[in-house]
């Protein structure tokens, strides 16, 4: 990929499936990824673990829900590794999904809210103020769910469907991508969104779901994390350097039925 060898690029939740993933990727790629989690040791751990890859990692803890910790990251980004110029929003609060439709609460949604839409969105702000004029890419990380509805006939008994905030929460994100592309766009930085459809994982997942999603899809597959991250790595990349405000989907064919 053209233009990420020696780039610094932010990863929120780097150590999760698809964090993981894309920062190994981008690594490859030789650029400087930093890895952030809201526990520094976990960050640390992964950083460690995967160091094999051709670029280096650099653990920074990162609280979305608090300004003081995105203003404290962005610092230590600055002297461990430089300015960002790219920036993959991929963190997404997990807490609270697991919950029944009928006993979900106002907090189900603000809490959501407050770290993937208001926590991201103050990152990126706080992070293009000290770009100081140099181009930059951000890449959301959306789901098919935010464009898509979900489908109740496919999670076996004892498996909640995808949430409704969830699904909100992702729309939400191509909204801002589009919002922010459209600000930001004179300055040279771009922002797109990313829309994975379902990434196989045997933690998360039971074989029976993974079948029945499958079926849905024309490709008669989940997806691996490996080619949601190649599509982040492009977005990210110099390679898509006249695409903005766009949401590129990545879902082996579900939506396009």
């Amino acid at each position: 990929m053209n233009g990420l060898k020696g780039r610094v690029a932010l990863v929120t939740g780097g150590t999760g499936l698809l964090g993981g993933a894309i920062a190994m990727r981008l690594a490859a790629e030789e650029a400087t990824v930093v890895v952030t989690s809201r526990e520094l040791p976990k960050a640390k751990l992964w950083s460690r673990q995967n160091n094999r890859a051709s670029g280096r990692f650099v653990p920074v803890p990162l609280d979305l829900a608090d300004e003081r910790s995105i203003r404290t990251c962005l610092d230590q980004v600055a002297e461990q590794a430089g300015i960002p110029t790219i920036i993959i929003a991929n963190a997404s609060l997990r807490e609270g999904l697991g919950v029944p439709f009928e006993k979900i609460t106002p907090d189900s949604f603000r809490n959501l809210f407050a770290v993937d839409i208001a926590g991201h969105i103050l990152l990126l702000r706080e992070s293009v103020n000290r770009l100081a004029g140099r181009p930059a890419s951000v890449v959301f990380l959306s789901s098919v769910y935010g464009q898509t509805g979900v489908d109740h006939r496919i999670y076996p008994d004892g498996m909640l469907p995808t949430p409704v905030q969830y699904a909100a929460v992702k729309a939400a994100a191509e909204g801002a991508t589009r919002w922010l592309a459209g600000l930001w766009g004179e300055r040279g930085v771009r922002v797109n969104a990313l829309v994975p459809g379902g990434v196989a994982s045997e933690q998360r997942q039971s074989e029976e779901f993974a079948k029945r999603y499958s079926e849905k899809t024309m490709l008669r597959r989940m997806a691996s994390a490996n080619e949601v991250a190649s599509a982040a790595a492009f977005l990210a990349s110099d390679e898509s350097s006249y695409i903005t405000g766009q949401c590129l989907v990545v879902d082996g064919g579900l939506s396009a039925w």
